[in-house]
């Protein structure tokens, strides 16, 4: 079953893409030259979507660790209507998202400019995600503080993932190309 993005979502999209192109000119804030560019990441943000909806639409606390330009946490929460904590420890990119938020009236999103390790917060979120920070191992070590039992360990990483997995972790792993996409539940680690 595929998940429909309502047309508020897909025009919320559309305006995140251009908004990101725009500063990408100035700021340099990803790879993506041109709209199928970032069209394509936002594509690959949703994917999840396709595999983990039913789960997905269960959520609702979304916290991205590095989240940079906005994938794959923007587009996710977009299309979810949940609420969203993006972590981001760079100026730049935490003026991107503050702008974002503001252009598209996310009032459902905040930006926390500091380092996921230093991050306390008073419920642990329902799903955790992070597209190419640390490798799985570190990055389960500088979140072990916001992993709930009840959280859903959402991790976008390269082709050579497996290299990475700590041995005995409990994971589903999804595949789309070259993009691995890891699936860990907080009651596997906490």
């Amino acid at each position: 079953m595929s998940f429909i993005l309502t047309t508020q979502a897909n025009q919320a999209l559309e305006t995140y893409a251009k908004l990101l192109l725009e500063w990408n000119g100035i700021h340099s804030l990803s790879g993506a030259r041109d709209l199928q560019s970032v069209y394509k990441n936002i594509q690959d943000s949703l994917y999840p979507l396709e595999f983990l909806g039913e789960v997905l639409r269960n959520k609702t606390k979304l916290f991205d660790v590095g989240s940079g330009n906005g994938f794959p946490a923007v587009a996710l929460g977009i299309a979810l209507g949940i609420e969203v904590v993006l972590c981001e420890p760079n100026a730049k990119k935490a003026a991107f998202l503050q702008n974002l938020k503001s252009q598209l009236g996310l009032k459902n999103f905040m930006i926390l400019r500091q380092r996921v390790e230093e991050v306390k917060l008073d419920k642990k979120p329902d799903l955790i995600t992070s597209r190419a920070t640390f490798s799985v191992e570190d990055f389960l070590k500088k979140t072990k503080s916001i992993i709930g039992r009840e959280s859903l360990i959402l991790l976008y990483k390269g082709s050579l993932v497996e290299n990475e997995i700590p041995q005995g972790l409990e994971y589903e792993r999804f595949q789309k190309d070259f993009r691995n996409y890891l699936v860990i539940k907080g009651e596997a680690i906490c």
